[in-house]
């Protein structure tokens, strides 16, 4: 189901496919990091990211939950889509479930997982993606995900983890490019966002990524418009 067209990207076709269309491709990366924010503003970074995943990989997308899971949900953090073709705008997209429960209630709130659709359907029409909702917060919560990414770190599968670099803030720029520093420098950031020094919402999403896949993240741009929100995207080889 599409539950939030023309509200975060646009509902046209044509418009939405310039938003999406193919640049020159880059060398392979392994993970990555996007924003989640109005895809008008930043398509660029999208098209970045998507230019360094081949067609025919796996993309497995960790998108944070940014309320608690339902009463109904109590005992769980993490959860999956359900298996099927979705018929969006640009084009068919292929979407796998894991086991894990059923994300429903999730995709109707956040719309992180509709912002790759488009690139998905232009860069990796014959790619399988995979949708994670998270809610994880404690180091507990982290090492569960983590195992779940252990299990899915094939050789042909990228990580994609969807997360704004603070939350919303007068002047978020300098917290931005402090979050940006110390993802680049390798530092671990759990402790630091349970102690409130950082917002970036899926913190403890990015935690468990840089602790199962090697190597060092690398800064492929920022929003230059920030005003409520830091925004950037960053790549892992």
């Amino acid at each position: 189901m599409i539950y939030h067209s023309g509200i975060f990207y646009p509902s046209d076709k044509e418009e939405l496919e310039k938003l999406a269309t193919q640049t020159e491709k880059r060398d392979r990366a392994k993970a990555f990091i996007l924003p989640h924010m109005d895809l008008r503003r930043c398509a660029d970074l999208y098209r970045a990211v998507f230019s360094s995943i081949p067609d025919g990989t796996r993309v497995v997308a960790v998108l944070p939950l940014h309320r608690p899971p339902l009463l109904s949900d109590k005992d769980a953090f993490l959860f999956s889509s359900r298996a099927r073709t979705e018929h969006f705008i640009t084009g068919d997209v292929r979407i796998g479930h894991i086991e894990l429960p059923y994300a429903d209630a999730y995709e109707k709130e956040e719309y992180s997982l509709e912002l790759l659709y488009p690139f998905m359907t232009s860069f990796c029409p014959s790619s399988e993606l995979i949708p994670v909702f998270s809610y994880a917060q404690s180091g507990k919560d982290v090492r569960k995900l983590m195992e779940v990414i252990e299990s899915l770190d094939e050789e042909n599968t990228i990580f994609i983890v969807s997360s704004n670099m603070t939350d919303k803030r007068p002047d978020p720029v300098p917290e931005r490019d402090r979050m940006i520093e110390i993802l680049l420098s390798g530092e671990s950031i759990l402790d630091e966002y349970r102690k409130g020094h950082i917002t970036a919402c899926a913190a403890p999403v990015i935690e468990a990524v840089s602790r199962v896949i090697p190597g060092k993240w690398e800064l492929v741009g920022t929003v230059g418009d920030d005003k409520a929100a830091g925004h950037a995207a960053l790549l892992r080889r």
